[in-house]
Parts: structure tokens; sequence; C-alpha cells
């Protein structure tokens, strides 16, 4: 395994933290913005975390800190608050449509299972009747 050596200086938890989550955050970002944007949403996410990474392990959902931070670059330019609840239902629902499983967009978002559970399924249930009324 080759280390970035952009990241050569980063604590070991960081390349660990930047290997598991840069395919997965770059999916997500590709499915929301161009390519070229998509990459550099993910590069500047990764470049914050790492000026920062003591604090970021130091919160109290590190996972969380970084997905937030992730989704502020890739919606930085579409008006749409990153916290808010037609977002969070748009952002899993994208996950969703990536063919992410509740357990893996826990594992990559830092939400609890049930949070998770209860947005997809409130999704799934109104979706027949979005699409009625169209």
């Amino acid at each position: 395994m080759t280390i970035n050596r952009r990241h050569a200086a980063m604590p070991l938890s960081f390349e660990a933290f930047r290997t598991l989550h840069h395919a997965d955050y770059l999916a997500y970002a590709r499915a929301c913005l161009p390519s070229h944007g998509a990459d550099e949403a993910v590069e500047q996410t990764f470049l914050a975390l790492s000026g920062d990474w003591r604090a970021v392990l130091g919160s109290s959902s590190p996972t969380r800190t970084a997905w937030t931070l992730l989704n502020g670059h890739v919606h930085a330019n579409d008006g749409e608050p990153c916290c808010s609840t037609g977002a969070l239902r748009a952002e899993l629902g994208t996950l969703t449509a990536l063919g992410y499983s509740p357990d893996r967009i826990a594992a990559l978002t830092g939400l609890p299972l049930g949070r998770i559970r209860s947005v997809t399924r409130t999704r799934a249930t109104s979706s027949p009747r979005e699409s009625v009324n169209k």
C-alpha cells in the first residue's frame, strides 16, 4: 500500500481514516456534483480534517464530524443547509440509491442506525404518495 505523499506527515490514524472513507466520500460527492467538483469537495474535506485532526479525534463522533464537513463542501453552492431534515432525507436517499445498506450508512455518516432506518423508511413510505400526486 502506498501512502499519499501529500499527507505523509499526518498521523497513521488520519491515513487510515482517509483510506477507509475516501472511495465512499468520492462516490457520494460524484452522485451530487460533476466529477471535478466532487474531487475538489473530497480533497477540501480531507485537507480541512488534516488541519484539525486532533480536534476531530476528540469530538464525540469523528465520523459524523467528517461527514458533516464533507456535506458542507458538497452542498456549499446549492443553498440547502446541510443539517436540515430535507437535506438529511436527500443525503440518505443518495446513499441508498448508491447501494449502501443502513448499517454501512451509519458507519459512514456517524448517524445512529435507528435514525437512518426511520428517515429511509419515511422516505420509502412517502415516495408512492409523491409519485401519485405528480
